[in-house]
């Protein structure tokens, strides 16, 4: 009993293992580069994986997926051009009992080139115009420039990059717009699809004006009871400045905008020269104070009687 039992698992396994009809079947194999000099790199595409058809046992085909097989060129002894490699029927190792009948394409071609760093600064591509009565002052991208590695073929002849067009239709107010960069096929594939901060500094436009009249006055701390008799000469100063437009149609007396002065450091009779101070909002220009300084002449300095 025990012989015949031997002889059915002998047959059945040889049925399986052995009797399985052949087949033919097309596999993809992936193409893997290794030894590759550090100076070189590959600047073309080629394709990554070969059409490959296997002659074996269904199951032996089928069991490829799990050996990671791959056809392997070894670039140790390349040098810079052209290298065109040869997908000959023994290129790739298979497990015993299968067999490769074609494979496709015959042949790979490598374009080598060397292998640079190079820093690109960024060229922001600005679209439109700012609202009226504003004005764009300044323009930055941040990083301003990329350092990028790969063939001295591309990278040789690109002197920037530029972003792709940022509109700044009707902006009223500094803004910072996320962008992507305008990249040839061959950049874009060497560094991807980056993002990039551009920042637009507006101003609001300012106009030219010149005051005149604008009365000094005299600031002192005399007491609550004491008076001080004094002259000034001129009494009046003309200021140039420039002021917002905004500002300019929202006030109704433009002289309001602005406080000249004075502050001598003694209050003793007699006669000193002193600078004008002006005071005026942030957002005006003092571009010219005239006269520049004055003359103060203090008469007296005298005590108020306190009715009891």
């Amino acid at each position: 009993m025990l012989k015949v039992l031997s002889l059915f698992f002998a047959l059945f396994l040889w049925y399986f293992v052995v009797g399985e009809d052949k087949v033919d079947m097309n596999v993809t194999i992936p193409v893997e580069i290794v030894n590759l000099p550090r100076d070189l790199v590959v600047s073309n595409q080629f394709k990554k994986q070969l059409e490959v058809t296997v002659s074996g046992q269904r199951s032996l085909i089928r069991g490829m997926a799990d050996q990671h097989i791959s056809r392997t060129i070894d670039l140790s002894k390349a040098a810079p051009g052209t290298v065109v490699i040869q997908n000959n029927l023994d290129s790739i190792s298979l497990p015993r009992g299968l067999s490769i009948l074609r494979v496709q394409p015959p042949t790979i071609t490598l374009l080598l080139d060397r292998l640079i760093q190079k820093e690109l600064p960024i060229k922001p591509i600005l679209v439109g115009k700012v609202q009226n009565g504003f004005s764009l002052n300044s323009v930055t991208v941040d990083p301003p420039a990329l350092e990028i590695s790969g063939p001295q073929s591309i990278l040789a002849q690109e002197e920037n990059l530029t972003t792709s067009p940022v509109d700044i239709t009707d902006l009223d107010q500094s803004a910072v717009k996320q962008t992507s960069l305008a990249l040839k096929s061959e950049l874009a594939n060497i560094i991807g699809e980056p993002v990039v901060a551009v920042r637009l500094n507006i101003v609001e436009l300012k106009k030219e004006v010149i005051i005149s009249d604008i009365t000094i006055d005299l600031d002192i701390d005399s007491g609550k009871d004491s008076e001080v008799i004094y002259q000034l000469r001129p009494s009046t100063v003309k200021i140039t400045a420039e002021i917002p437009q905004s500002m300019l149609r929202a006030s109704n007396n433009i002289r309001n905008l602005f406080h000249a002065r004075v502050s001598p450091e003694s209050l003793a009779p007699g006669s000193v020269e002193l600078n004008v101070e002006v005071d005026s909002t942030s957002e005006a220009n003092i571009i010219a104070i005239k006269p520049e300084t004055v003359t103060l002449k203090i008469i007296d300095t005298r005590k108020l009687k306190i009715k009891p």
